[in-house]
């Protein structure tokens, strides 16, 4: 064989084998490409892929919902507009007997989730404000007069005894007690 085709038959060797390496090398590549996770891929093809930009009103509507404040809770206090208009009456009952304890304040308030509907408030009545309302805060300011209301029937020195006996020996005795807290004459209702 001339010189010139072993040459020519070695280079065909030399490229056949380089074509074969080529090839175990694709083999192995697509065989490790198997092996990875679907998610791998997923990601790549991703960030190969082309993003077109967000269109415009995309942009604003995201903006808003991220720069939206929550709603603000809307409350309304509720106070007597004159001084002394406060009442708190503890009401102690026994059999047909009837005690009062009248405590009156300078100033207090409820605060209420909605604005109270006042259409058929009596001012001279006033309202019993747990009966009336529904309120979780509520304060009372500066007690400046208590009185007691005896029924006639009890002796001075009973009523005297009765003045100095705590609430739990009152129940302990027999009596119930019913509280009531009034506002009277005109209210401000007031956003808060």
């Amino acid at each position: 064989m001339p010189v010139k085709a072993k040459k020519a038959t070695i280079a065909k060797k030399a490229k056949k084998a380089k074509k074969a390496k080529t090839l175990a090398v694709k083999k192995t590549a697509k065989k490790s490409a198997a092996k990875k996770s679907r998610a791998k891929k997923t990601v790549k093809k991703h960030k190969e892929g082309k993003r077109k930009p967000a269109k415009e009103s995309l942009k604003r509507a995201a903006n808003k919902r991220a720069t939206k404040k929550p709603a603000e809770k809307t409350a309304w206090k509720v106070s007597p507009e004159n001084s002394q208009s406060v009442v708190e009456i503890d009401i102690w009952k026994k059999e047909d007997l009837t005690i009062e304890f009248l405590k009156v304040y300078r100033s207090g308030w409820i605060i209420v989730d909605q604005i109270p509907d006042l259409s058929g408030y009596n001012p001279d009545q006033g309202v019993d404000i747990f009966e009336e309302f529904e309120f979780d805060e509520h304060e009372l300011h500066d007690a400046s007069e208590e009185t007691s209301i005896f029924p006639n029937e009890l002796p001075a020195e009973e009523r005297e005894r009765l003045l100095t006996v705590s609430e739990e020996e009152l129940a302990d005795e027999g009596w119930t007690l019913e509280s009531v807290t009034r506002f009277s004459g005109p209210l401000l209702v007031e956003q808060v």
